[in-house]
């Protein structure tokens, strides 16, 4: 058995490494490696408002290709701040002001930027290693972040023309690195993980409508106060991030175990996941990463210091603001209703000639599912009405609802089925 690394894991436990030999054998199992269209199954489905989106991916790619190529051997520590922030100014002349969902100042900016070049430009800092995790971990939160804040930063003559080409949410780092995660069932650490921070364009009555409620879980909003956005929740985590020091087969393997290490944790905390998004790094090539129902999908890798492996990353990571929920991951049919605190789930009743919807409202989670590979089940005990309602009644829910999915029968290898075209639908 592979030993887990220190970055990864807290030695307080000693059931960790049966925990990740299982993890290990999951990933061993279900890999399917170097696939093509991984990364598309985050695209929108209307064309148009892809191609809206890809424009926006490429001028931010692009931006950032013009950051690179100001690093030069032959410039000085001061020459090189010149040039970057004159390259940045005028970059940002070129979009649109900072806006109510902007975090971050020219400055800020600045001071990303250089944070992410390490990683970018190999041998640019002497004293930045790709091999060394936590010299990558920053990098790639940074990378990231940047990305995010241009999102909300289109160029003046690309802004979006209908509420459809307004990006919906953000996705960002959570700011500590190889840390602790709340609500993790052994005390193991985490890499990366990233967010959602959903944008909000509609106000008033009608707020709590808005399409994003359900990427936030009941546990998050109700300990919101008791958890910043310095450290990785489970509960709220949207994907996860595995660093790994080279991008050896090996290393690979070892990566997408902790990814499915990690997405225990996930599943267990959030009742409304079909599947999680993870990302994982070898030095400075990156994979894109899905764990579904009956297996891992990879993509080939984006090399980071290349122009065309930092836009097909870049386009993926802004595709995640702008795609329909369910390319994230989440089941529709389950949403937060925020004016009455719990969650709602749709149940549709196909044996009428005419189909109905019935919601009902959560009381309790009686069975968790760790993992969607192979058999597993959820089961929630529910109501009609919401709990606040009936507050002085006996109703205390009366219905069961089971959410289970059987394992695919026969071999994985003579499956002719393509689940990356399945998921893209």
């Amino acid at each position: 058995m592979e030993s887990s690394s220190s970055s990864s894991y807290s030695s307080a436990s000693t059931q960790l490494p049966d925990r990740f030999a299982e993890s290990k054998a999951l990933a061993a199992h279900y890999l399917k490696d170097n696939i093509d269209g991984v990364q598309a199954i985050a695209e929108h489905s209307d064309q148009t408002t892809q191609q809206f989106v890809t424009k926006q991916a490429e001028s931010i790619a692009e931006f950032i290709d013009e950051l690179v190529q100001r690093v030069k051997p032959s410039l000085g520590k001061a020459e090189l701040e010149n040039e970057l922030k004159a390259t940045i100014a005028a970059q940002l002349n070129r979009r649109s002001p900072a806006g109510l969902h902007s975090e971050k100042t020219e400055a800020d900016m600045f001071n990303s930027a250089v944070r992410f070049l390490k990683w970018l430009c190999p041998g640019s800092d002497s004293t930045f290693s790709k091999t060394n995790e936590k010299h990558v971990y920053p990098c790639f939160a940074e990378l990231i972040n940047f990305v995010a804040e241009l999102v909300v930063r289109p160029l003046k003559d690309q802004k979006p023309a209908s509420l459809d080409e307004q990006p919906k949410r953000l996705v960002r780092s959570y700011i500590l690195n190889n840390a602790k995660s709340d609500k993790a069932e052994d005390k193991h650490y985490i890499n990366m993980a990233l967010k959602c921070d959903t944008l909000n364009y509609i106000t008033g009555d009608n707020a709590e409508y808005d399409e994003d409620s359900y990427l936030i879980s009941e546990a998050c909003l109700k300990a919101h106060d008791e958890w910043s956005d310095e450290r990785p929740n489970y509960p709220c985590i949207f994907a996860v991030v595995e660093v790994e020091s080279k991008s050896s087969e090996g290393a690979m393997l070892k990566g997408f175990s902790q990814l499915v290490e990690y997405s225990k944790d996930v599943y267990r905390n959030q009742h409304n996941r079909h599947f999680i998004w993870g990302l994982v790094s070898g030095g400075s090539n990156v994979k894109a990463c899905i764990l579904g129902q009956n297996f891992l999908l990879a993509s080939k890798f984006m090399d980071v210091t290349s122009t065309a492996g930092r836009l097909e990353l870049i386009r993926f990571l802004v595709n995640w603001s702008f795609c329909e929920l369910p390319k994230l991951g989440y089941d529709p049919t389950i949403r937060y209703n925020y004016k009455h605190e719990c969650f709602a789930i749709d149940m549709v009743n196909s044996n009428e000639q005419m189909p109905t919807q019935t919601t009902y409202y959560l009381r309790e989670v009686v069975v968790i599912a760790e993992r969607v590979f192979g058999r597993h089940t959820r089961c929630f005990v529910v109501g009609r009405q919401p709990p606040s309602l009936d507050e002085n009644s006996d109703n205390s829910g009366d219905i069961l609802i089971k959410d289970a999915w059987p394992e695919v029968s026969g071999s994985a290898e003579d499956d002719m089925r393509d689940e990356a075209k399945l998921l893209k639908r």
